[in-house]
């Protein structure tokens, strides 16, 4: 992956207490969104995580990355989970600064993260 993309696990799930749905990116803290589905919720996280990444630079914090998509499955359990790829500095024509990616299951449940729980890929 170039120097200038970061993926990032984002994770979807109901918040308690009301009817509505919250999507945060456990990398990044701070970062999170609220909206009234899941795929809302997604929605407003993609478009905060741009600005929020320029406002970390822009106070001389470092962008963390992840080693790859899925590190944080293992912690967070059993939520809906999306991965975004994330591209900085100059774009190419048509390219969006903000993408949607979907990992190889193989890649996320792979000798890195540990033992997972076989049971909880079952459907």
């Amino acid at each position: 992956m170039p120097m200038n993309e970061r993926i990032f696990d984002v994770a979807i799930r109901p918040r308690a207490g009301d009817a509505l749905w919250e999507a945060f990116t456990p990398a990044l803290p701070g970062l999170h969104a609220l909206g009234e589905s899941d795929l809302d919720a997604a929605a407003r996280l993609a478009e905060a995580i741009v600005p929020h990444l320029a406002t970390n630079l822009q106070q001389g914090r470092a962008i963390p990355g992840q080693p790859r998509a899925g590190v944080y499955l293992q912690e967070y359990g059993l939520v809906l989970w999306q991965f975004l790829r994330v591209r900085m500095g100059p774009l190419k024509a048509g390219q969006s600064a903000v993408e949607v990616i979907f990992p190889d299951i193989e890649t996320l449940f792979d000798a890195e993260i540990g033992d997972v729980d076989e049971s909880l890929l079952d459907v």
